[in-house]
């Protein structure tokens, strides 16, 4: 007997192009979400103290960590720097034959390095 099942609402989103990116595009968001609250915690910084270093109000700090925020790549940069964290993006080919990205980083080591954030950000 072959073990046959249904398939799921996310198998059917990922038989498409635009599931496929729609869903692509939810779990970045994902990681980045998890990315900002493991850097919040990891700094010892407070969302009053946070938003006082990036110059906006805490309850604009409030809302992205909420999720309530639609959040552009530079102000996540913003955010993880202000947090003590350095951004490196990545990206895994889907089909074979395709390099892993980036081959080679275009940009000189800090003087100072901070830990690595690893996570994938949108």
């Amino acid at each position: 007997m072959t073990d046959q099942r249904d398939p799921t609402l996310i198998d059917e989103e990922q038989a498409t192009d635009t599931g496929a990116q729609g869903l692509a595009a939810a779990d970045l968001a994902g990681q980045t979400m998890r990315l900002l609250h493991q850097a919040l915690d990891a700094s010892g910084l407070d969302q009053k103290a946070l938003a006082e270093k990036l110059g906006v109000t805490q309850g604009r700090v409030s809302q992205v960590f909420n999720g309530d925020g639609n959040l552009r790549i530079a102000a996540v940069a913003r955010y993880l720097c202000a947090l003590g964290f350095d951004v490196r993006l990545s990206a895994t080919p889907l089909a074979p034959g395709l390099p892993a990205l980036p081959r080679q980083s275009r940009r000189r080591p800090a003087r100072d390095p901070q830990p690595a954030a690893t996570e994938l950000l949108q």
